[in-house]
């Protein structure tokens, strides 16, 4: 491409002759071939390397096996830190793609302008100012605008441990972060929201997305939030749910039943659904007054069977009591494709209690009750 330092007087500094990202460790090791585009000269073993750019560099000095031959005078230290780069990359493009996944949608990434460079170095960029200008080359296709292409700058990678942060971002003052700091908290107090809601898998990605709309962004409204945009996110959680679904006939699936108590002491049963691909709640059921009652409990399990599917069913799960127990075998007998299994977790817990008993180990049964009436004492002089 004409205009890029391509003559004998534009020196170590044009573009032509210089890879597009200065910042990478790895250009100290490799030089440009002059008048080669996507070709770099090892300084170790003075190999040259034809495509891949600076990726395929990393490689050839970390001793990669596959694309490019392992040079064999690179040091110890220089093979160790070219290793950590390209396992650096890896992740951060596992995270990015599973960023776009939770997002919903596809986002340009300064990672694909890395990419765009390894195929053509010295012809994307030019560089003014300290500004990057986009420089297709002939033939480029460019992608049409939207939500595949349209936003080239999402802020996501920028966020990540390392990443270099936008121009806006690093120029900004203390007192601005500090600004924006107080906003988010500001919000979370007045709106009594648990502090672990900056735990949550959506807390980033939710001002990822509002950065790259940018300062003209206005947030959803009380309607809104309690209109199309839950609507929208009932039907995103519904198709979710039915692609699990459709795995059952691929890979089966677990049914799993859960008793337990509420605080108005009703006998409720959970019923779950596991898979592969994930686990879903089903429904629950008041069983208050038959979860002793195997005739009942087995007209509620075989219904659950049916909305299941006895096909995709390879075992049902129950709490080892008599009467889960005697309901899931008649279930085992009627349907004859799948297995019951009593709760591992149960079966634990019960072992537990029976190796406490005062008759069976003597000894742990009085230590543990003496741990109780220490631990009653300890709670009775706080409350004094």
């Amino acid at each position: 491409m004409s205009g890029l330092g391509s003559g004998p007087s534009a020196g170590a500094s044009s573009i032509g002759s210089t890879p597009a990202r200065l910042d990478d460790l790895a250009w100290a090791y490799g030089t440009l071939v002059p008048g080669q585009k996507n070709k770099v000269t090892c300084i170790f073993c003075g190999k040259v390397i034809s495509g891949g750019g600076i990726t395929r560099l990393k490689e050839h000095l970390a001793a990669v096996p596959g694309e490019v031959a392992s040079c064999k005078k690179v040091t110890e230290d220089v093979k160790y830190r070219m290793k950590q780069l390209l396992d650096a990359k890896r992740k951060e493009r596992a995270r990015m793609s599973l960023s776009r996944a939770e997002v919903g949608g596809f986002y340009g990434t300064p990672d694909e302008e890395e990419e765009q460079d390894e195929e053509d170095i010295g012809t994307q960029f030019s560089q003014r100012r300290g500004k990057e200008v986009l420089v297709e080359p002939s033939g480029t296709k460019r992608k049409k605008k939207g939500i595949t292409g349209g936003i080239r700058n999402f802020f996501a990678a920028r966020t990540t441990p390392g990443a270099q942060p936008s121009i806006k971002s690093a120029l900004a003052t203390k007192e601005t972060m500090d600004r924006a700091d107080m906003a988010v908290g500001m919000l979370c107090y007045d709106a009594n929201l648990p502090f672990n809601v900056a735990n949550s898998p959506f807390w980033q990605p939710m001002f990822d997305a509002v950065n790259a709309v940018g300062s003209g962004y206005k947030a959803p409204t009380y309607h809104a939030l309690r209109g199309p945009i839950l609507k929208n996110t009932v039907d995103e959680v519904n198709n979710y749910l039915e692609e699990i679904k459709m795995s059952w006939r691929y890979t089966g699936c677990s049914i799993m039943a859960d008793g337990w108590t509420d605080t108005k002491q009703r006998s409720l049963i959970n019923f779950l659904v596991y898979c592969p691909k994930g686990v879903i709640f089903l429904k629950s059921v008041d069983a208050s007054g038959i979860v002793k009652n195997a005739d009942e409990l087995y007209n509620i399990f075989e219904k659950i069977v049916g909305e299941v599917n006895p096909e995709y069913v390879v075992q049902f799960v129950t709490d080892s009591e008599p009467s889960y127990k005697a309901t899931g075998k008649r279930l085992e007998a009627a349907f004859g494709t799948f297995f019951w299994t009593p709760c591992a977790a149960h079966c634990l817990d019960l072992i537990l209690e029976h190796l406490c008993k005062l008759t069976v180990f003597p000894h742990i049964a009085t230590t543990i009750e003496r741990v109780g009436r220490l631990q009653s004492s300890s709670t009775t002089m706080e409350a004094s």
